[in-house]
């Protein structure tokens, strides 16, 4: 039986570490795979750290503007615009993929055919390089509730890196969700997708997530007011599948989300400048703010 083509496309915009990205990606032990490397009009060169590897996998597209100013996951719909694979991974330009990556992901597709998203257990590093964390590991198996459960409880992290989706369960749903800065969107891609089929996960570390201080997980203080509309988008696309699923616990589960997004509303508060502060009270049913965040928030400040 012909292997599966395997896209691993990598939304370009940092120059930093690409190389590091694009090697580990060509660097697969699994044979059938397409590397494609979208370039968001980058104001570094991207071509020149790409084009060296002289590898008929690769390719290389431009975009004729910068799509992911304010969303990335405009480009990683770019990204599946070009993607020929039946399964695509987006791979983020300062993260790295082990060897044997794709091939073990693979392996999990062929064993859980109806599902949609798979994923492997992942390694933090900051930008040297050095591991300064694990993300815990997953059973082999959930259905989406249990998934959802085990991410707004603590028990579980993602990022977007380690994913393998099916490209075309993917397009049906319309591609990657967008959001403010993509944040969460992620998240609310897979949770999209897994309400066919679940999530898969492998206990090996197959995935490096680089805090490098380039991204935007790394940047704390950055992006607050589009991070706290992303939460809130996060934790309503959560909401309305557990709420709309036939679910055992949907009373704990949906309690759960919600203590999670006041929990994590109230710590993004904690650093936002006075400026973002007062001009989400301003706003307050789009951020979900209460006097009482803005209070806390400012208290902080002091």
């Amino acid at each position: 039986m012909a292997l599966p083509l395997i896209t691993i496309a990598i939304p370009a915009y940092k120059a930093e570490f690409i190389q590091e990205a694009v090697k580990s990606a060509l660097s697969q032990t699994y044979s059938n795979i397409e590397v494609l490397v979208v370039d968001d009009c980058s104001p570094e060169n991207i071509y020149d750290r790409v084009v060296v590897f002289n590898d008929s996998r690769l390719r290389y597209v431009r975009n004729e503007a910068n799509v992911g100013k304010e969303d990335p996951s405009k480009n990683w719909n770019r990204c599946l615009k070009y993607a020929k694979g039946e399964y695509i991974c987006v791979l983020c330009d300062d993260d790295l993929y082990a060897e044997n990556y794709v091939e073990e992901l693979v392996r999990l597709s062929e064993k859980y055919p109806l599902c949609n998203v798979f994923r492997c257990s992942v390694t933090e590093t900051d930008e040297d390089g050095e591991v300064t964390d694990f993300f815990p590991l997953a059973p082999e198996y959930e259905p989406v509730d249990e998934y959802i459960w085990h991410l707004h409880s603590g028990n579980n992290r993602q990022t977007l890196s380690e994913w393998m989706m099916r490209t075309s369960a993917l397009r049906l749903i319309g591609g990657y969700v967008n959001s403010p800065m993509a944040w969460g969107a992620d998240c609310m891609t897979v949770y999209k997708l897994a309400v066919s089929g679940g999530v898969v996960s492998s206990p090996l570390r197959l995935m490096c997530f680089r805090k490098s201080g380039l991204n935007i997980t790394g940047r704390e203080k950055s992006y607050i007011p589009q991070k706290i509309v992303g939460w809130q988008m996060q934790c309503d696309c959560a909401r309305e599948i557990i709420e709309n699923g036939a679910v055992e616990n949907k009373r704990i589960i949906l309690r759960t989300i919600e203590h999670d997004r006041k929990t994590w509303t109230k710590n993004l508060a904690k650093r936002a400048s006075c400026s973002e502060l007062i001009h989400m009270y301003s706003d307050k049913d789009k951020y979900g703010f209460s006097l009482k965040l803005l209070f806390k928030g400012l208290w902080y400040k002091i």
